[in-house]
């Protein structure tokens, strides 16, 4: 089981289409948007740092860890970017109370175990973080190696591996570049600062879409790009349905909705006796039967 930590009126609007739809609804805030300006960058350049170790018997023109480049790629919407969702491991971390619940929230206990697919997030991982430390070099350089191996079987066994293969003997550049594209999505955002945030055991939903602009920037090359199989026709869609809000600062916060089964909420906790009145009643409105626990 993973735990979401909210507050109760984010609650209510997670549980806004579980009487219409049977889903609830999260939102992936986008990594630009982080309040922690620096985590994405602290990815990249771990990356970029420890990668050599595992590329080191790689021809020159083969490796890729020159790319992971902060300069290059920031503000690039030629490149995918991640959006998160943020779950723990248990639901009684007092930091993650302190600092998601404030006490007064609530805490929502999401079945992991049902692999489920969910059409309008096509690029989904969920994964858990790695915390830099003094100590953390060796699990970083395995958790990327093995990273970057599954992401080249995976691109040869998938249901495009006749073109991956063709990539690999005619243009293996190209295909280390997908490796890369698919390090950049999904284990640039596993890596996270030791200070604090170590206290919140973290699992990411990890979403990899391209922003919005994207779509006018590949223009005329979109019949090209579905025939190679590569781009569903839909994905143009699915990158378009990028939404916003305003933050309390005034900041603009880009995000996009995750929707899940209802079926895989299996219980909520909360820690005032207030709160729990709420909650029941909120279910009881939306007519879910879902075990409400005051810890």
């Amino acid at each position: 089981m993973l735990y979401h930590y909210t507050s109760l009126g984010a609650f209510k609007s997670i549980l806004r289409d579980a009487r219409t739809r049977s889903q609830i609804c999260f939102w992936a805030t986008r990594y630009d948007c982080f309040a922690d300006k620096e985590e994405l960058k602290l990815g990249i350049d771990t990356i970029k740092r420890l990668l050599p170790q595992v590329e080191k018997d790689l021809q020159p023109d083969r490796r890729i860890a020159a790319k992971f480049d902060w300069s290059i790629i920031e503000g690039n919407t030629n490149l995918p970017f991640p959006y998160i969702v943020s779950f723990t491991s248990r639901p009684n971390n007092e930091y993650m109370w302190n600092e998601y619940a404030k006490n007064n929230g609530v805490v929502l206990e999401i079945d992991d175990t049902q692999p489920e697919q969910i059409p309008d997030v096509p690029l989904l991982r969920l994964a858990s973080c790695i915390y830099v430390d003094e100590e953390s070099d060796v699990k970083i350089v395995e958790m990327i190696r093995q990273e970057y191996t599954n992401m080249g079987y995976g691109l040869l066994s998938g249901p495009h591996k006749e073109f991956a293969l063709g990539v690999l003997s005619q243009l293996p550049h190209v295909f280390v570049n997908l490796i890369a594209m698919a390090m950049l999505s999904f284990v640039a955002p596993r890596i996270k600062g030791a200070k604090d945030y170590c206290q919140e055991e973290e699992t990411r939903a990890i979403i990899s879409l391209p922003k919005p602009a994207y779509n006018s920037l590949v223009g005329d090359y979109k019949d090209a790009i579905i025939k190679t199989g590569l781009f569903p026709s839909n994905i143009f869609t699915i990158i378009e349905n990028e939404c916003s809000r305003y933050r309390s600062d005034g900041r603009i916060v880009y995000y996009r909705e995750l929707h899940l089964p209802v079926k895989l909420l299996k219980g909520v906790f909360v820690r005032r006796s207030e709160s729990k009145k709420a909650v029941e009643s909120l279910l009881k409105e939306m007519g879910l039967l879902i075990p409400v626990t005051q810890i």
